[in-house]
């Protein structure tokens, strides 16, 4: 064998040995990129739907639990946009009772979130539940404050806008106090003018 057939047979096993590197590189930049990419796909929508689930669960919380007998109109339309189903059917069966028994006494009542998680969730059907504890503060005019921990279990349907509602509602134990404020005192009358002896006329 000649020097130069050699030298040829030495290219071409070089080159083959090139092409197979690439090839093996080119399938495993395909097969990896493949991954990745079905794995964002497939995981970001559940992702998306948990955040979304979430949110729109910590929110009904705070919708059911506030309410503000100045403005009774619009805490019940914040109540309805977050629930769907059974909800809205207790909501209209007791509305006029609610409503009444708010304006009488005047109260008003602020919720804020201390923690919240989702249990479950099904983005196939559409549904979640989440475990929300709120801290509710309710006063009235001229009377105690209070403050109370609760925690709630709601059940979470999404609608065909996308936005998920609670469409069940369940306190989990008895509320517990965390702060009360009593009543503002009314100022006290300024005590009377002690009265002059009788006959003192105040000069001599």
């Amino acid at each position: 064998m000649t020097d130069t057939t050699k030298n040829n047979n030495t290219l071409v096993a070089a080159t083959v040995a090139v092409c197979v590197v690439l090839v093996g590189a080119l399938v495993a930049a395909v097969w990896f990129g493949y991954g990745w990419a079905h794995a964002a796909l497939s995981e970001k929508p559940a992702a998306d739907a948990r955040e979304s689930a979430l949110a729109d669960a910590r929110q009904a919380a705070i919708n059911l639990n506030s309410f503000d007998a100045a403005n009774l109109d619009k805490s019940f339309a914040d109540i309805e946009s977050s629930i769907t189903g059974g909800l809205v059917e207790d909501l209209n069966a007791t509305r006029d009772q609610l409503a009444q028994q708010t304006e009488q006494t005047g109260a008003r009542s602020e919720s804020e979130v201390l923690g919240a998680s989702l249990t479950s969730l099904n983005t196939d059907d559409g549904n979640a539940d989440a475990i929300v504890v709120l801290a509710t503060t309710t006063s009235w005019p001229n009377q105690t404050s209070r403050k109370v921990r609760v925690t709630m279990r709601l059940t979470m349907e999404e609608g065909d806008d996308g936005v998920w509602r609670a469409s069940k509602s369940v306190n989990l134990g008895n509320a517990s106090v965390l702060e009360e404020s009593p009543a503002p005192q009314a100022p006290s009358a300024p005590a009377p003018a002690p009265e002059a002896p009788a006959g003192d006329t105040g000069g001599r």
